[in-house]
């Protein structure tokens, strides 16, 4: 038989933001049980690649840990493999950026392990074609990505054993294609169908690589992998077997390259791995997708998703405007922060690490992984670009006009020193309210949408799924959550969002396109026309350092009796909490959680007080109104199951209104920003007409 050179990678990650008892959960059950397991099997040779945020915080928490790293890598059994330090999707980035974050890496893995890394892993296996000559130009020599990406580019998977060169305008590097069949049968099925995978390989003609490529949270925190592998031994016994096969010749990956020549050139398509593809579709989109699947595996089996393409990572910023606002705003922070100009001011660099913290990618994407359904990630990613573009937009106050998050639509960015409001012409809804003392954005929420997984709740099971592969049967954290689907936000989760009632008929001016009239000082002013609706025009101007008002001014042709229907949407992550609550003209609410339903008459002045994180959004209304809140809640899905996520908070303001010919009629909303600890009450004026 053939010898067979197995390249192992294992890449181990945690997202900028994440809670420090996951950080310590999955340090405990995986990455420091890992590091034991190579120092007892001293023939295990592989390359490790740990993102940014984990070695931070391992740096903090178990500087031994990387002692003991350094050693293996001392002893030629582990090489370090580089990346973006954030751990960013390379292709969606600015290229200054891509170069920055990668050299970051490489300076950090040089100070600490005594090494520079050759090889990039490369997050979620994303890749344009574009990117060979950045990470060429990066001094990266070797990557991996999933044997979809070559199945795409035309070549059949006994093609595969092997790594090949790729490049883009003269910039080389050499790829291994990670094999689908190694990656699922580790450690789901026994020690010994791995081996057989590699024996396959090794009869198959001489000089071949096995590439296994995968996450570290496998071997220990995803769902039952911990007993698996750690408990009833696992990895033990593979470690066993490959050291009792004398065939199979663990390599570096640097080694492999060095020892093997390459297959030939490849061009590979912007591709990722196949279920990230399909994460990428829109529901119906996937729905499609898995009949097509399903009718093709009668004849090609597994193969059948080879021979069909999904989505990729970018078609998810068009599912979710979400994720789309934060990449702009991202690449917009970056692209500030290269003007010569800010180059030279003290402070750059923090504020440019700062973007690439925020390019963190988990939260730009949603699948069985990608954490934009996770509130705490969404905020750290908030906090690090608010901080950036604090820095970048200086100390005066001033309008931005242009299409900004680039839907198609136009936006106004109205920015103090103390506060930024991100304004679009749909609805003319503010779409971010950021306190830049306090590094928050009071629009941080996500809007209910439909998902390809929500029809399968119902089929669903209460737990189980321990030690299988995350891409078994879904199974639900908690009972009940089929009946929360259904029910969708058709024009998402913005504030501002208004509609007026009138005899039996309401108009949602959310859904209307606005013209900007004026955008100018301190000021911005978008109106509509009358049409079944009437006129309307909204002033969104700075009335003080704290404070950003809206004032409505509704006008017809002819007699109106109706009423005027405001609609706030706010970033407020705790649904139950004794220091997360809701006032009403100075008093607390009853129930006062923010996870509560209410409804009351005659409000005048509301507050979400946050007296943990020390802040306070109160919103004042002239004339008093009728108040109504609402939990936003959303069902999504990790690798540990299905779950209800708290979003934030829904709130109407009901405004009645008796329209006369020719005389306008007034409405003003102040929002004031505080903290938590000061009395923010505002008068509530009265009703101008």
């Amino acid at each position: 038989m053939h010898q067979v050179t197995l390249v192992l990678i294992v890449h181990d990650h945690q997202p900028v933001g994440n809670f420090d008892h996951v950080f310590e959960r999955s340090h405990r059950d995986a990455y420091a049980p890992f590091l034991a397991f190579l120092e007892r099997h001293p023939h295990m040779r592989l390359a490790l690649h740990t993102s940014g945020p984990l070695l931070e915080w391992l740096a903090a928490h178990d500087p031994r840990y990387l002692e003991r790293l350094k050693a293996l890598v001392k002893a030629g059994q582990v090489e370090p493999w580089g990346g973006g330090f954030f751990e960013p999707v390379l292709a969606a980035i600015p290229e200054p950026d891509r170069l920055g974050q990668i050299g970051m890496m490489s300076d950090w893995l040089e100070r600490v392990l005594g090494t520079r890394p050759q090889g990039l892993w490369l997050t979620e296996r994303v890749w344009e074609p574009g990117l060979a000559s950045s990470l060429a130009r990066a001094g990266v020599a070797t990557t991996a990505v999933d044997d979809a990406h070559f199945l795409a580019a035309g070549l059949a998977r006994d093609d595969l054993w092997g790594h090949y060169l790729t490049e883009d305008q003269g910039g080389r590097i050499a790829v291994f294609p990670i094999h689908r069949e190694l990656r699922y049968a580790v450690p789901f099925k026994p020690p010994q169908d791995a081996i057989e995978v590699l024996r396959r390989v090794a009869e198959g003609g001489a000089g071949r690589i096995a590439v296994l490529g995968d996450d570290g949270e496998k071997f220990g925190v995803w769902p039952g992998t911990h007993a698996l592998c750690w408990e009833e031994g696992w990895l033990d016994r593979f470690a066993v077997l490959l050291e009792a096969n004398p065939w199979i010749e663990l390599r570096l990956p640097a080694e492999a390259v060095a020892h093997h020549a390459p297959r030939g050139l490849v061009y590979l398509p912007t591709a990722s791995y196949h279920e990230l593809q399909e994460w990428a579709l829109p529901p119906a989109a996937q729905a499609r997708y898995e009949r097509a699947a399903a009718r093709l595996e009668g004849e090609f089996g597994e193969e059948a998703h080879d021979l069909l393409r999904g989505g990729h990572w970018r078609g998810f910023l068009t599912r979710y405007a979400e994720a789309n606002r934060m990449h702009k705003r991202a690449a917009r922070a970056s692209r500030l922060l290269e003007a010569p100009a800010a180059r030279k001011r003290r402070g750059w660099e923090a504020a440019r690490e700062r973007v690439w913290r925020a390019q963190c990618n988990d939260v730009y994407w949603h699948g069985v992984f990608g954490g934009l359904y996770l509130p705490h990630l969404r905020a750290a990613a908030y906090r690090e670009l608010i901080a950036a573009e604090t820095f970048a937009g200086g100390k005066e106050t001033r309008v931005e006009r242009g299409d900004l998050d680039l839907d198609g639509d136009e936006d106004a960015l109205l920015e103090t020193p103390a506060w930024a409001a991100w304004v679009t012409a749909r609805g003319a809804a503010l779409w971010a309210f950021d306190d830049r003392l306090r590094g928050w954005n009071w629009g941080d929420t996500l809007a209910r949408r439909p998902e390809a997984y929500h029809a399968r709740l119902r089929d669903a099971s209460l737990g189980g799924g321990e030690g299988q592969t995350i891409h078994a049967a879904i199974r639900l954290k908690e009972p009940g959550l089929a009946a929360l689907v259904g029910q969708y936000d058709a024009r998402g989760r913005a504030s501002f969002l208004d509609r007026w009632s009138e005899t039996g008929i309401q108009h949602d001016w959310g859904l209307d396109r606005f013209g900007i009239a004026h955008a100018e000082g301190a000021e911005l002013h978008l109106a509509l026309a009358e049409g079944e609706a009437p006129a309307i025009t909204k002033r969104y101007a700075r009335a003080g350092d704290d404070t950003l008002e809206v004032t409505y001014t509704l006008t017809s042709d002819r007699p109106r009796q109706g009423a005027l229907e405001i609609e706030l949407n706010l970033g407020l992550h705790v649904a139950r909490a004794a220091d997360r609550f809701v006032e009403l003209d100075g008093r607390h609410d009853d129930p006062p959680e923010f996870g509560a339903r209410s409804s009351r008459e005659g409000v005048a002045v509301t507050a979400f007080v946050d007296a943990w994180a020390d802040r306070r959004l109160t919103v004042a209304i002239d004339p008093r109104c009728d108040f109504r809140r609402a939990p936003i809640e959303t069902v999504s899905l990790s690798e540990g199951g299905a779950e209800r996520v708290f979003q934030g908070v829904e709130a109407r303001y009901r405004v009645p209104l008796a329209l006369e010919p020719g005389r306008p009629a007034r409405v003003r909303v102040r929002l004031t920003l505080a903290a938590a600890h000061r009395a923010a009450a505002l008068p509530a004026g009265e009703a101008r007409a």
